[in-house]
């Protein structure tokens, strides 16, 4: 009996000193866990304790803070993430270069494109040389009519001066107005410079349509053609008297029904075909009212 006593006892005493042992190593570890609430108070805790305390809700909410970082811009500022974006970066900086057009792959690109235009068969894609060509040369013509900005005022002047008297002489004898042969004379001559008007004394441009005309009847000017014959007079005033001539006779005639309406002489004479130009009319409008020509009319 005596010795089944002491096997019980001895373990019942060790039994109890490792369970106090067990309990007391618990509690010790419980004490440092991460979750553990402590329910001293701040006055009565030490100061490690409390700065532990401290770091700990600080990491926590730095955890928690990546967390919902990375929740909301689905992982990009993860490490890896980061990493991967940066080597992406770099590679496209390397095949593409800085502008876009310096990297390896657009090099290569370039120089490519260079080789096959150099190396192509096709006749139609060489650029061709320009070739010298020589500037076409104008021909003046002399013979044309022209506007009223063409003419320098004090020509017009001493022209209208000199044959505004004739013009209404020759409206009293053969009903054209006035206003329409002095602007007629203006455009044709240029005011009596033209060449035509200084070597063949021919004020309107008026033309030699015969086949077997003498000697000295007319010359060749450039101006529809190569090829128009202006007739010569021997004085300008022999101009005028042909002048009222054509326009009293032939196609020109019906015009006298407009009796000293300038306007409707202007425009009956660009219809009936007096002149090519397609501004006729309104060269002689503008001559006109530029000179108050029509008040030899009245």
């Amino acid at each position: 009996m005596g010795k089944n006593k002491w096997y019980f006892e001895t373990e019942n005493s060790t039994k109890q000193a490792g369970s106090t042992n067990t309990n007391q190593s618990r509690s010790k570890k419980s004490s440092y866990l991460p979750s553990t609430f402590v329910w001293e108070s701040p006055e009565n805790m030490p100061l490690p304790k409390l700065m532990r305390l401290v770091w700990l809700r600080l990491r926590r909410s730095w955890v928690a803070l990546r967390f919902q970082a990375n929740r909301w811009s689905f992982g990009i500022f993860k490490r890896k993430t980061l990493i991967q974006l940066c080597i992406l970066a770099g590679t496209g900086f390397l095949l593409l270069g800085p502008d876009g057009e310096s990297g390896l792959l657009t090099r290569g690109n370039s120089t490519a494109t260079n080789w096959a235009r150099e190396t192509t068969l096709d006749v139609g894609s060489v650029e061709e040389i320009p070739r010298k060509t020589r500037p076409a040369r104008s021909k003046k013509n002399d013979a044309a009519p022209v506007s009223a900005n063409e003419l320098f005022r004090e020509q017009s002047m001493d022209y209208i001066e000199r044959f505004n008297k004739i013009a209404m002489g020759e409206m009293q004898q053969y009903g054209i107005p006035a206003s329409i042969s002095l602007a007629q004379g203006l455009i044709e001559s240029r005011a009596g410079t033209s060449k035509l008007a200084v070597s063949n004394n021919n004020h309107f441009g008026m033309k030699c349509f015969s086949k077997n005309c003498k000697k000295g009847h007319c010359s060749n000017f450039t101006d529809d053609t190569h090829k128009d014959f202006f007739r010569k007079f021997p004085s300008p005033w022999e101009s005028w008297r042909a002048h009222s001539q054509l326009l009293a006779s032939g196609r020109y005639a019906k015009l006298k029904r407009h009796g000293r309406d300038y306007r409707a002489w202007a425009y009956g004479l660009k219809s009936v075909g007096y002149a090519t130009d397609r501004t006729y009319a309104e060269k002689l409008i503008g001559i006109i009212e530029r000179y108050d020509l029509h008040k030899y009319d009245r």
